[in-house]
């Protein structure tokens, strides 16, 4: 398996290490639900090194990414970012990604850890007649500050990087050394992202770790991301997102900017929106105890509607929480569902997503 840059650092604090996607990575240090309850409460420190990420330059850059993604680069002047799709020629998803303009023609893209050859290889052969060079980053490192306290730890190691704007990017100095941080935040917290050479990311996360342990900062594993993405409601590729689905099935029509011209896929949205779709994503709490996982089967009204996409015990609402596609009768708020898990029945029903939203004054 690939290790990290960041493997003795997980090995040094008892990280319990998984294989993800060929990356050994931690699912934990402590348990899930303490390092789930520093996030929402404090905050947490998460190796993303597995990550992919591109850079896209050259003079039709921008032409380039408005053909590939959903969303209008337009939109990503110079340090900011956009999240987006790729999608095939029938409307379903290829990845989700974030795209950053780092100068005029420029670009950083965000892709995830399982698809990043299959983007690079659908890239290079989609490019065609533009003139762009595209470079998958040399094994760089990225980790992740998550959570209500994120900006007051941040302001400790440096003062520039904490005032960073939301979808925002840019170089900042930490003492000796420098990182691109962007602030996103995939657990649904305010957060920011840092990239760079492994040796200078190993400093400022020790840099960081120490400047926010006593503000409860815990470092956290892939167990916690899960939870907490899926209590945020954000897609996983491989669980909401594949290229089977199409944004508008995911609930995700807003990543769709129908004005900017033709990108990949177009056509086939266009279709499906004035067709209607035909399933939606959906959410849905399992009444009683129990945990659902993927791929259970979900059955309404004695018939099998579709299988669980994500699900998971969320430690913030105490309750058994999932997603799921449904035919549009099944996904209205309120609905009941029988969740089969193996020789198992649970009772469940369909619930607003998100399951969990920041306050708002939390928001930046």
């Amino acid at each position: 398996m690939n290790r990290t840059p960041f493997y003795d650092r997980h090995i040094a604090l008892n990280g319990k290490m998984v294989d993800f996607f060929g990356w050994e990575l931690p699912v934990q240090y402590s348990t899930i639900t303490l390092e789930h309850t520093a996030v929402r409460q404090k905050a947490g420190l998460f190796d993303i090194s597995h990550m992919g990420q591109v850079y896209v330059w050259g003079k039709d850059a921008e032409a380039t990414l408005q053909h590939l993604v959903t969303s209008d680069v337009r939109k990503a002047t110079i340090g900011k970012g956009i999240y987006a799709h790729f999608l095939n020629d029938r409307g379903g998803v290829i990845d989700d990604l974030f795209v950053f303009r780092l100068e005029a023609d420029k670009f950083f893209l965000i892709v995830n850890a399982s698809r990043v050859q299959p983007d690079l290889e659908w890239m290079k052969a989609q490019k065609k007649s533009f003139n762009i060079t595209i470079l998958e980053a040399p094994q760089a490192a990225a980790f992740a500050l998550q959570g209500p306290e994120a900006e007051r730890i941040m302001e400790k190691v440096s003062p520039q990087a904490a005032r960073l704007g939301h979808h925002a990017i840019g170089d900042f100095s930490f003492g000796d050394v420098t990182a691109l941080v962007s602030r996103t935040g995939y657990t649904g917290e305010d957060g920011f992202e840092l990239y760079g050479p492994a040796g200078h990311l190993l400093s400022i996360w020790d840099q960081l770790l120490a400047a926010g342990r006593p503000l409860g900062l815990l470092p956290c594993g892939l167990g916690a991301r899960d939870t907490l993405r899926t209590e945020a409601s954000y897609p996983l590729y491989g669980h909401e997102l594949d290229d089977k689905h199409t944004p508008l099935e995911s609930g995700l029509g807003w990543v769709v900017s129908w004005d900017k011209g033709h990108f990949i896929g177009r056509e086939a949205l266009v279709k499906q929106k004035s067709d209607g779709i035909k399933v939606k994503l959906a959410g849905f709490q399992v009444d009683g105890g129990g945990v659902v996982r993927p791929g259970g089967k979900i059955v309404a009204n004695g018939k099998e509607v579709g299988t669980v996409a994500s699900g998971t015990f969320s430690p913030t609402l105490g309750k058994a929480i999932g997603m799921a596609f449904l035919p549009m009768e099944c996904a209205n708020n309120g609905f009941q569902l029988k969740i089969q898990l193996g020789s198992r029945e649970m009772s469940a029903m369909t619930v607003k997503l998100p399951f969990y939203k920041r306050p708002v004054a939390s928001i930046k």
